[in-house]
């Protein structure tokens, strides 16, 4: 009986449409939905919702490269599990597109304005956003909204410091990454 049951779970899944095979539709999928993707915790799957909405449905798996915290270790993880299609009837792309070059920007959604320059604008990106810098996980994030809220926009990447937990090798470990306008 013991064997039965693995063996009955496995038919099931493969004769059955929809069970087991049915993968998280990045383009309507609720941030909740989208956490329960390997790797995507709240702040990933916000950034995704977020991005979505400010660029447009995404088109393949190499689009969702564009989301600030979203890498080629991440796409990797959820290759198998994500579907591209309206309906949700279109599968996910390749796993060999993971490691492919980066996508054309015919084929990758325009970068929200606070990724216009090289690196993150620290005086404009939400707490989303800003946890793709490097050191910056989400309680620095949202430190570093609350102080730009309460003190005003930073002049340098270097006024970071002022964040309380956020030193000068936290701020030299951004380098390019960092801009303030």
């Amino acid at each position: 009986m013991k064997r039965l049951i693995p063996l009955l779970a496995l038919l099931l899944t493969l004769l059955v449409p929809g069970v087991g095979w049915a993968g998280v539709n990045v383009n309507t999928a609720t941030a909740s939905e989208l956490e329960s993707l390997p790797g995507i915790g709240p702040s990933k799957a916000a950034a995704i919702v977020e991005y979505r909405s400010a660029n447009g449905a995404f088109k393949d798996l190499s689009a969702l490269d564009a989301v600030p915290g979203i890498g080629p270790s991440t796409l990797q993880n959820i290759a198998p599990h994500v579907e591209f299609g309206e309906g949700g009837a279109a599968p996910a792309a390749d796993q060999a597109q993971v490691t492919s070059s980066a996508p054309s920007s015919a084929e990758t959604p325009a970068a929200p304005a606070s990724q216009s320059g090289a690196g993150i604008n620290i005086n404009a990106a939400s707490a989303a956003q800003l946890q793709s810098l490097p050191g910056i996980g989400a309680a620095k994030a949202q430190a570093i909204v609350d102080d730009r809220n309460a003190n005003g926009p930073f002049a340098s990447c270097q006024d970071l410091t002022r964040v309380s937990g956020i030193g000068q090798a936290t701020v030299a470990n951004m380098g390019s990454d960092c801009r303030a306008e």
